[in-house]
């Protein structure tokens, strides 16, 4: 298998399990920062185990290599933390949607990175992905003041926070392994929120509570990102933002399923429009191979 179709089913897989961060969002009865801080304490033994279990080596060559990678854990952190404020402030789907405006900022951002201009049909289809976003939070009900506007904010926030750490992870770090890259990313977000943490809150936390923690730790923080960062090695970061609309697409699905809720006219419809734009990223990365610096 190619590399290209390696990273189509990395990203795939890795959606899949980020799109179950919006069924946790609001089940546990934290605030953004303890959830983070306890989502990334869970992830840390997972990509330990993960790690030692591939065979990856942990070290990481010099301090300055060190510095950067940690650096790169503050802006998870950071991103994390608005995310999951976007959805606790307003509603889940007004939280993870806006979250998907980061198509659009990657694909006028990496071209800075490779000393180019956007090509004109990248713009087009990060266009057409804000679209479908844009779309799916049409709710007459929900307006655009107060609340939603306030967790819109924090979304595209969070998501301008998201493009930049992951460009400068692919084009920075490129030789690094993907475990060992969000082993130590993960550490930082630890670390740096634990003076944070609502401990009171935690303390009463009931045992099923701790259960969804465990399983959002797991599979939305260690695998899932792990499963991005691979995808990242072998694809442009531009198509992995876009191919990643998926994932409010694939929320909304499993919010109606788990959850039983409606699934509105324009969920179908932003939503058609954001599947085709990821189907025809993964048909050129599938079937036009080229070199990925």
């Amino acid at each position: 298998m190619n590399p290209q179709k390696t990273g189509l089913l990395s990203l795939y897989f890795g959606i899949f399990l980020m799109s179950l961060t919006g069924l946790f969002a609001k089940s546990i009865p934290l605030d953004a920062t303890s959830i983070t801080q306890l989502r990334s304490t869970v992830a840390i033994v997972a990509l330990f185990i993960y790690c030692m279990l591939r065979g990856s080596s942990l070290r990481l060559k010099s301090f300055k290599e060190a510095a950067g990678i940690y650096g790169l854990g503050i802006f998870m952190a950071i991103h994390w933390v608005t995310y999951f404020h976007a959805m606790q402030v307003s509603t889940v789907a007004i939280g993870m949607l806006s979250l998907f405006s980061y198509p659009v900022i990657t694909v006028l951002l990496e071209p800075l990175f490779q000393k180019k201009l956007p090509a004109r049909a990248d713009l087009i289809a990060g266009a057409l992905s804000f679209t479908g976003v844009v779309i799916l939070t049409m709710d007459d009900s929900t307006g655009l003041g107060g609340a939603a506007l306030t967790g819109a904010a924090w979304g595209i926030f969070s998501a301008l926070i998201f493009s930049v750490r992951n460009i400068l992870q692919k084009y920075t770090y490129p030789d690094v392994p993907s475990g060992t890259l969000m082993f130590h990313q993960v550490v930082a977000t630890a670390v740096i929120l634990i003076p944070f943490v609502d401990f009171g809150s935690v303390a009463s936390l009931e045992l099923d509570k701790w259960a969804l923690i465990v399983a959002l730790g797991v599979l939305c923080s260690s695998m899932a990102h792990t499963l991005l960062a691979l995808s990242l090695k072998r694809l442009p970061a531009k198509s992995v933002a876009q191919i990643s609309c998926l994932q409010p697409v694939l929320g909304a699905l499993l919010a109606w399923f788990v959850l039983k809720e409606t699934i509105a006219p324009q969920v179908l419809g932003g939503g058609a429009l954001i599947l085709a734009v990821a189907a025809w990223e993964s048909y050129k990365q599938s079937y036009r191979p080229r070199a990925v610096s």
